[in-house]
């Protein structure tokens, strides 16, 4: 080994922890934002079977169809939603007389990478389900 290349591996080694320790940090995020999209999935189907309950009773005894009531719907939407204690960021319910749509947003938080990443907006997940409304015999 030559003197001019002494010191030389401790600078690589050096730089190659830096890196590991940039890609693990980026994994550890990438997790967190996988396993709160799963969360927020979960939440999204309770939601929206929550929501496909909430028939509107008048028109379905007049004349016996399976329409939903805007208002219950939301409501029942927005209960299920906070029943679960999960840190939503936004929640929309969008109800059509057949069916319902709900989709809820979670913020991510950083760990290592947001020494790294502007965080003056946060990081957003969105998981959305649809669900129809069902009479059983």
């Amino acid at each position: 080994m030559r003197r001019s290349d002494r010191g030389s591996i401790t600078l690589w080694m050096l730089g190659l922890s830096l890196l590991i320790l940039l890609f693990g940090g980026l994994a550890l995020d990438y997790w967190r934002g996988l396993a709160l999209q799963r969360e927020l999935a979960a939440v999204a189907d309770s939601a929206a079977l929550a929501a496909a309950s909430g028939i509107d009773e008048e028109v379905y005894r007049s004349t016996g169809d399976l329409v939903l009531d805007p208002v219950r719907s939301r409501d029942l939407a927005s209960a299920a939603v906070s029943w679960q204690g999960v840190d939503v960021v936004d929640l929309v319910v969008e109800v059509e007389p057949a069916f319902v749509v709900v989709t809820v947003s979670g913020a991510v938080k950083l760990g290592l990478l947001g020494a790294f990443v502007d965080q003056s907006e946060p990081l957003l997940v969105r998981a959305s389900a649809r669900a129809l409304p069902v009479l059983l015999p």
